[in-house]
């Protein structure tokens, strides 16, 4: 039944996906087409629910892989720097996805209005999880997608299969990071807390106080709840910002390399060099000499632009 459903879904996610990504009609939900693979490309990953109908995707968090195909989804329950590209996808075959958005205010709403809901303890593990797509969340996206073929969608019943989708899905592997997010003193919930003050501050000294008062933790087990949730150091998470902005400030404005590195925080061009070919595969000026020979805008459609 799955597989059916599957195929349905595949045929909905083609139908209205006309560009390599497409805001749908319905505010929560975003569609995405690849017809080639592409690089790998450095992005982070918002609060979210991926669905992957055709082709792979795998993305590194760290150094830990997550690949997921055809009737698998991904879930992410914080703001994930990952290094991602698309492995499998063809013109006959091209990458579709479904994403499907949520606050942690809508996951609570669910919570509240579920009676004898038991949540599942979140072990040692990542903010970030895949998993197969169980029949019942299929059936349910199927008919959400259903809602694109009207000639005026209605908000109010997506909202309503939103609501399901929700409530499965808090019931399946996946959620515990579900339910992280809707708890305000939960550690997914301090967390995100000091990434906000990461991403407002990452081209400054990694000030880990600040980080732990942002948390309201000790210091020892904000760390560790730092590093299991997102895979990574504080500082390993400020790199790859910093690493992010230093590359669109090269790529789209032109900058320098020494320039673009110096702008983000670091002191050492050569250290930023460094950073920079771990993450990328090149360093800064073989990088931007290999996108500049393709074209800018044409390496940004081939490899960027699904990502969005």
């Amino acid at each position: 039944m799955a597989s059916e459903l599957c195929q349905t879904l595949q045929q909905a996610v083609s139908r209205h996906c006309v560009d390599k990504v497409t805001k749908t009609a319905l505010e929560s939900v975003t569609l995405y087409r690849a017809e080639s693979p592409t690089d790998p490309v450095l992005v982070v990953y918002e609060p979210r629910f991926y669905v992957v109908v055709q082709g792979q995707k795998t993305l590194l968090l760290n150094e830990q892989p997550f690949t997921y195909g055809e009737g698998e989804y991904l879930i992410s329950g914080l703001e994930l720097p990952v290094s991602g590209r698309i492995t499998r996808a063809s013109s006959q075959k091209p990458y579709l996805a479904l994403c499907l958005s949520f606050s942690p205010a809508e996951i609570d709403t669910v919570l509240q209005k579920s009676v004898g809901f038991v949540h599942k303890p979140m072990h040692s593990r990542p903010a970030m999880g895949v998993s197969e797509t169980s029949a019942v969340v299929m059936e349910a996206l199927v008919r959400l997608m259903a809602l694109l073929d009207d000639d005026e969608p209605s908000p109010f019943l997506a909202e309503l299969i939103k609501m399901e989708l929700l409530y499965r899905l808090l019931q399946e592997e996946q959620g515990p990071i579900l339910y992280g997010m809707a708890r305000e003193q939960s550690d997914v919930a301090r967390i995100t807390k000091a990434l906000d003050h990461l991403k407002e501050h990452f081209r400054k000294p990694c000030e880990i106080g600040a980080l732990v008062a942002q948390a309201g933790m000790g210091h020892s087990q904000f760390y560790k709840q730092f590093k299991m949730l997102t895979g990574m150091t504080p500082v390993q998470y400020r790199t790859r910002l910093r690493l992010q902005e230093a590359r669109r400030l090269m790529v789209w404005e032109g900058s320098k390399a020494a320039d673009a590195a110096f702008a983000v925080g670091y002191e050492s061009p050569s250290h930023f060099s460094r950073d920079y070919r771990k993450i990328f595969g090149r360093p800064p000026h073989a990088d931007l000499a290999f996108i500049r020979s393709i074209g800018v805008e044409r390496y940004s459609a081939l490899h960027e632009e699904v990502w969005r």
